[in-house]
């Protein structure tokens, strides 16, 4: 275990309770079995060559900067918690889902003249008006809850950063941890849509799904050249977890397995919730391991976690469900 990830609050902290966790188990020798075949795969770049498509249609640096952030904050919950039934919004003859619709509708938002990227208008944003920008054939789950969220942002970014994310990135030093004054540290710090944070049969752990996605979005677009790359975990989620299971390297109890299949809520901050997110870091974490020690091209967290959100966030079902804005 070589990576400084293991060295990096949310890491060590997940590290440090997954013994503990009876509910969630990780099979060691089927992350071993995985690595063995996904040794072979492509990985995607890790920064700064990333294709056009890939890009949002935005003018300049400063407001790439200020729409990965802003979306990064509401880039939560869509699966609707009665139906079970994803968000998503038809274009040009395909359907988007989850993030990639509210990426679609934000970028459309900046093209039609909406300041959707201001923090005056973050902070003043009602739920008709982002119900507008957010429009589809079914009303985004959460709705209310992502307009707290922004109003707190935005208040945030006026008070402190003259309304731009680009501005308070501006004033960080491009890395994650740099003794409380790194991005990922700041970021959950003075925003609190970003702090993701719980205890764990008593131990404190760090989980920050929002803050590090937001993080390696910086550096992925090559907005941010991140110097500690290394010392991101995986973004604790719905999806990820569920392509574990799927792969047989986490094993549920028969209790937790009887709650996730039925579609029921597993209740927000409990410990099942936790459990999988925490097995989640440090699977996907030995998973990295693995993979490194088989090939000769390294990968980090963030790159693996891609690979699993990619090919599994509009097909796997089900996964955990649970009321939150942290993921």
């Amino acid at each position: 275990m070589t990576s400084d990830a293991w060295k990096a609050t949310v890491l060590a902290s997940c590290a440090a309770a997954s013994p503990l966790c009876a509910d969630v188990t990780i099979d060691t020798d089927q992350v071993a079995a995985v690595a063995d075949w996904m040794r072979f795969e492509v990985f995607p770049p890790i920064g700064g060559d990333q294709p056009d498509a890939e890009r949002p249609s935005l003018p300049d640096r400063d407001a790439q900067i200020d729409f990965a952030l802003v979306t990064t904050a509401i880039n939560f919950a869509y699966t609707d918690f009665e139906t079970g039934v994803p968000w998503s919004v038809e274009h040009e003859g395909r359907e988007l889902v989850d993030a990639d619709a509210m990426f679609l509708r934000f970028e459309q938002a900046v093209a039609a003249g909406v300041p959707v990227l201001s923090g005056a208008w973050l902070a003043g944003v009602t739920e008709a008006q982002l119900a507008e920008v957010l429009h589809g054939p079914r009303p985004i789950p959460l709705l209310a809850e992502r307009v707290r969220v922004l109003n707190e942002i935005g208040a945030v970014l006026v008070e402190r950063y003259g309304g731009r994310f680009s501005a308070f990135v501006a004033d960080c030093p491009p890395r994650a941890y740099a003794d409380g004054a790194g991005l990922l540290e700041r970021l959950t710090a003075e925003f609190g849509q970003f702090d993701d944070s719980g205890v764990l049969h008593g131990v404190p752990v760090r989980l920050d799904k929002l803050a590090q996605l937001g993080v390696w979005t910086l550096h992925r677009l090559g907005l941010v050249a991140l110097e500690d790359l290394d010392s991101l975990s995986v973004f604790a989620d719905y999806i990820v977890p569920a392509a574990l299971r799927a792969m047989r390297v986490l094993h549920y109890s028969p209790a937790l397995a009887a709650e996730v299949d039925a579609g029921r809520v597993v209740p927000a901050g409990s410990d099942l919730e936790n459990e999988i997110r925490v097995q989640t870091v440090v699977a996907c974490a030995l998973l990295t391991d693995a993979l490194n020690e088989r090939r000769s091209a390294p990968v980090v967290n963030a790159q693996v976690d891609y690979r699993f959100w990619s090919a599994f966030h509009d097909l796997i079902r089900p996964h955990h469900l649970t009321i939150t804005t942290r993921y």
